[in-house]
């Protein structure tokens, strides 16, 4: 049977950072109380909506462990009373350094969480601090060597090409990431969302951006070093131990079913995409007036789901497998997408292995280009 996933989404934080776009606000903590009662609302409405079974729940925000770590485990409980979660599933909470505590981490192991990934970013107190994150890299080791006497499924996630970030601050941040043997790293390349202050500075002209080639010779770094060390690049921007790969993750990149919970979260049931409105005050009158928050609704035809099918799987490493697409659509992706793939193993940017496409490590460089062409 194949399995599904359950996103909820905490749009908290104690602090904005510079370069974040996610829908997350600072200076909420007056409404911590009604949001938790809203979100448990709305999952108890939607309990009909996808049957499962569930492997993987996925609490991501903003600062989930801003909450107090009871409202985490009321929630939970909710889902486990009313969704049909696997007895294996991964179950992930995302946690800011210098919020973590022992506290925290037991209530967290007694309600089932499994996985946690630390967002961390850079070893560097310096740009730490000029991306606007609040911790140390001493807050952020000693909080990490906490939650390793409690989970033994550690993420940290790592930024390169930030401002004023030199080669030798990545190798220094990745060389003492890998010494900690965290199970699993996400490597994310600094984006320019507008909207951030990290924009309106460089705007302004009061940062400057790194060239792409500079920030490719990071990427290819990484993928070497972390090659080198033991850890998989089994997606473009994420690294695990053997067994290790989130599982949550790539239910996505396979385009499975999936719902999420919570303002701005996207739900993805049968031919449907769900959106939930952003704002938390309009989220939070919807779900107790209408007993649902939608705002965007799209309805996927078989051209939307099989495009999906193609550029999420070739984020993946391994690529995809003609065989699963046939089992998805009923024709093979040769047949859909001959002239792409044909196009794209002539420039170099795929590789065909059997009935298996994946991205070569040009086509990794520039995949955005690669998946425009499965877009019909």
């Amino acid at each position: 049977m194949v399995s599904s996933g359950i996103y909820i989404h905490i749009p908290f934080c104690k602090k904005k950072c510079y370069y974040c776009d996610f829908n997350s606000y600072a200076g909420q903590d007056k409404i911590f109380e009604i949001y938790k009662e809203t979100i448990i609302r709305e999952i108890e409405n939607r309990k009909d909506s996808l049957r499962g079974p569930f492997s993987s729940i996925y609490i991501g925000g903003g600062t989930p462990n801003i909450l107090p770590p009871e409202y985490i485990e009321e929630i939970l409980n909710v889902v486990y009373k009313y969704y049909n979660i696997s007895k294996d599933a991964e179950i992930s909470i995302e946690l800011n350094p210098g919020l973590i505590d022992e506290n925290k981490l037991k209530i967290y192991r007694r309600c089932h969480i499994n996985r946690v990934s630390i967002g961390l970013q850079a070893w560097q107190d310096n740009l730490l601090k000029k991306i606007g994150r609040l911790h140390t890299i001493n807050e952020f080791i000693d909080n990490y060597k906490l939650t390793e006497e409690y989970f033994d499924n550690i993420n940290i996630d790592l930024m390169y090409a930030l401002p004023e970030q030199t080669f030798d601050d990545w190798k220094e941040t990745l060389l003492n990431t890998i010494e900690l043997k965290p199970t699993h790293i996400s490597c994310y390349g600094l984006i320019l969302e507008e909207g951030t202050l990290f924009y309106r500075l460089f705007k302004s002209k009061k940062i400057m951006l790194h060239d792409d080639e500079y920030e490719m010779m990071l990427f290819h770094y990484a993928i070497s070093f972390l090659k080198q060390n033991g850890y998989t690049h089994y997606e473009i921007s994420n690294y695990s131990l053997p067994g290790y790969e989130c599982r949550h993750n790539i239910l996505y990149w396979k385009a499975l079913h999936y719902i999420g919970f919570g303002p701005g979260a996207y739900s993805y049931i049968g031919d449907m995409r769900k959106g939930n409105v952003k704002d938390i005050k309009t989220y939070i009158e919807m779900i107790n007036k209408d007993g649902f928050a939608f705002d965007d609704i799209d309805a996927l035809d078989i051209k939307d789901k099989m495009a999906e099918f193609m550029f999420l799987g070739l984020r993946m490493m391994k690529g995809v497998c003609d065989k699963d697409f046939i089992m998805r659509f009923g024709k093979s992706m040769f047949t859909v997408y001959k002239d792409s793939i044909e196009k794209n193993i002539e420039l170099n940017l795929l590789e065909r292995e059997g009935d298996t496409i994946h991205l070569t490590q040009k086509g990794i460089d520039i995949s955005n280009n690669v998946f425009e062409d499965f877009l019909l």
